[in-house]
């Protein structure tokens, strides 16, 4: 039979939950056994029927066809198909008794698929009705690919019966196990077929475990080969993973392991006395500060640490935020209607300073902020002195006589631009629409 292992293993799990024995079977046992043999005996009873029936509908096919395409009298027709109805099957019954001896039988079995093929075409092309040749045609084939899975299932059984075919393995879930953990699944049926009392879970488990000895036998090799290589040549460092055994270096290191200073060590960093913050951090931290105490000169940023005051970058920049922080500036209008101003006039060179007293501190200015007044007075006294009447609204003229008379560099004309701008607005010259910033 072919669940004869199965059966054996249902029986022992029977005995191992405390059933009674009769006569060394248990009662559920015996039962499974006579509901099988019954099935064993109601499925062959079947077949024979089924066989019977295939082949008269097979032979009526053949017979009609050979009658109608060929003009064979009914009396001899009807022995020359069954002739070759039949001889697909004789000859693969022959081949099965072959193969269970041990040989491939390949010439009977191509011989086989052969006559089988023949009788299913004629069927097919002796008929003028395409659609009633296909019936017959398809029960020839029926019949054949029956009794040829039939004979396989015979040979299995014998096969495994002797030891030479692995039994069945366990039934594992499609959703739980093959498509979840299909690795391991597939590692579980292979130890099930080579250790059957293992049953489902048992595989499973066993998989499980081999997996954590395999990921553990690594990382010891990998460990083990370091260490001695690090002393002696390669060649002697895999020598050594050669012969000492890797399980028994990781059952020493299991039964050395200090679990206590582990679990100390864990413990120790959970401490709550560990994980609240320290008062100190907490006196010491400031608070954020709000959007409300940002003033309009702090939403520009500055420039970055990496630009130095003597880098071009850092001149535009800082040009740039002077002239921002000069439009936000309160009290300045903007629109199109604020008065016109007077002409700026040259202001009167500053007198010396005087010595700070003692209780007063002067006010820091830095070099880039100095430098940047500078080019904004010399550029508003040169258009004060050279600025021509007529063209005082032209800003690119503007900014070329700027650069002529102050020689200026690239980096400075740039920022002369945006003083040429200032300066027309400070003296109420229309600005053309393309030159307005």
């Amino acid at each position: 039979m072919g669940n004869v292992r199965g059966w054996q293993t249902a029986r022992g799990d029977a005995v191992a939950y405390g059933q009674t024995s009769v006569n060394g079977r248990s009662p559920t046992v015996a039962t499974l056994d006579a509901a099988l043999e019954r099935a064993v005996r109601r499925a062959s009873v079947m077949r024979q029927g089924f066989y019977v029936v295939v082949l008269l509908v097979a032979l009526a096919g053949q017979v009609s066809g050979a009658v109608e395409a060929l003009g064979i009298p009914l009396a001899a027709a009807i022995p020359a198909v069954a002739a070759l109805e039949l001889g697909g099957i004789v000859v693969l019954a022959n081949a099965d008794v072959r193969r269970r001896l041990g040989e491939r039988a390949i010439g009977s079995r191509l011989l086989s698929a052969a006559i089988a093929v023949g009788a299913v075409a004629f069927n097919w092309l002796a008929h003028d009705d395409h659609l009633l040749g296909g019936f017959f045609a398809g029960m020839s084939a029926l019949g054949y690919l029956v009794w040829l899975t039939h004979t396989e299932n015979q040979r299995r059984d014998r096969l495994r019966a002797t030891g030479d075919l692995p039994p069945t393995t366990p039934a594992y879930e499609v959703v739980g196990h093959w498509l979840r953990h299909p690795w391991l699944t597939n590692r579980a049926k292979s130890l099930a077929k080579a250790n059957p009392d293992l049953g489902l879970y048992g595989s499973i488990a066993a998989a499980q475990d081999e997996i954590r000895r395999n990921r553990r036998r690594r990382a010891i090799a990998k460990v083990l080969h370091r260490k001695i290589r690090a002393a002696v040549d390669p060649t002697t460092a895999d020598i050594a993973l050669a012969v000492y055994d890797l399980e028994e270096i990781a059952g020493r290191l299991a039964s050395q392991a200090d679990y206590d200073g582990l679990t100390a060590l864990i413990a120790a960093d959970l401490a709550p006395a560990r994980l609240a913050p320290s008062p100190s951090s907490l006196a010491t931290s400031e608070p954020a500060p709000s959007p409300a105490d940002t003033s309009a000169s702090e939403q520009v940023e500055p420039p970055s640490a990496a630009l130095t005051e003597t880098t071009d970058q850092f001149r535009v920049l800082a040009a740039v935020r002077r002239e921002l922080e000069e439009l936000q500036a309160p009290g300045r209008s903007q629109g199109p209607s604020s008065p016109r101003r007077r002409p700026r006039t040259p202001e009167p060179p500053a007198p010396a300073p005087s010595t700070p007293l003692a209780d007063e501190e002067p006010e820091p200015v830095s070099r880039t902020a100095r430098r940047d007044r500078s080019l904004r007075s010399r550029v508003h006294a040169a258009l004060d002195r050279h600025a021509p009447v007529d063209g005082r609204g032209d800003s690119t003229q503007l900014v070329d006589l700027v650069t002529d008379v102050l020689q200026l560099d690239d980096v400075e004309r740039i920022s002369a631009a945006t003083y040429v701008q200032t300066w027309q607005r400070d003296a109420g010259v229309p600005i053309p629409q393309q030159a307005r910033p």
